[in-house]
């Protein structure tokens, strides 16, 4: 009987450097990971140690120099360009520090876009974003613009947009560092709630210490490489 693989993502010996004029700066050196299907895994380390470069080699968006990447057992090396966006778009949600929602869009039509996307039709795809509005507590604000909401609602409908097209991982970018503590709580407990469902794997990047308790396991990079990876049943998850 064949033996069910569950993991989500599976970086091996990653190398990743960048030439600025006669400057060599190695950002990944080395790097081993795995991360498991429905789990969050917390990425974290000093500004400048690789930690952007690593989530965009995970993601598909920048190739490595030297190594191997897989997310479900895809082999990025092994897409074209044109298959990779695909791919992205298909398994992959974002949610980022700065909410990256389109002004001129209401909460719905931001949440639908993923959908559009994935070219699934305009109606069921509005039909959709609303019903994962109300999953996150937005059901009175469909119509809003983002200008309309605060910090907090508008993280909870760039979640709601990570999650409508139900992706195989959800990837954050700092994504309470602009909320308060009360706010940052609430976001966490909707991304582990409704994240990891389905064995739906959450990587996210962080510098909030506030939040490492939510984390099934923390990977501490530096220089370039992973230092450590501790499990939070065993504490060390302080700053």
């Amino acid at each position: 009987m064949q033996v069910q693989d569950h993991t989500a993502v599976r970086c091996r010996g990653l190398s990743k450097s960048f030439h600025t004029g006669d400057t060599v700066i190695r950002a990944l050196r080395g790097i081993d990971l795995e991360v498991r299907a429905g789990e969050l895994l917390m990425l974290v380390g000093p500004s400048g140690c690789g930690k952007t470069t690593l989530i965009s080699v995970i993601t598909g968006i920048l190739n490595q120099d030297s190594g191997e990447c897989r997310l479900f057992d895809q082999k990025w090396s092994d897409l074209p360009e044109g298959a990779k966006t695909f791919y992205r778009g298909r398994h992959i949600g974002f949610v980022f520090q700065a909410f990256n929602l389109i002004p001129a869009l209401s909460a719905a039509e931001n949440v639908a876009v993923p959908l559009l996307i994935n070219r699934v039709p305009r109606r069921e795809a509005f039909q959709r974003a609303c019903a994962m509005l109300e999953r996150v507590g937005l059901g009175m604000r469909l119509h809003d613009v983002p200008s309309q909401l605060s910090g907090g609602q508008q993280q909870r409908v760039a979640i709601a947009r990570a999650l409508v097209h139900e992706p195989k991982l959800v990837v954050c970018d700092e994504p309470t560092s602009a909320l308060d503590a009360d706010i940052g709580r609430d976001v966490m407990d909707l991304l582990r709630s409704l994240g990891r469902t389905g064995g739906r794997a959450l990587i996210v990047v962080t510098h909030d210490s506030r939040i490492f308790h939510y984390a099934d396991r923390i990977a501490r990079m530096d220089d370039g490489r992973i230092s450590e990876i501790v499990d939070s049943n065993v504490g060390g998850l302080g700053s």
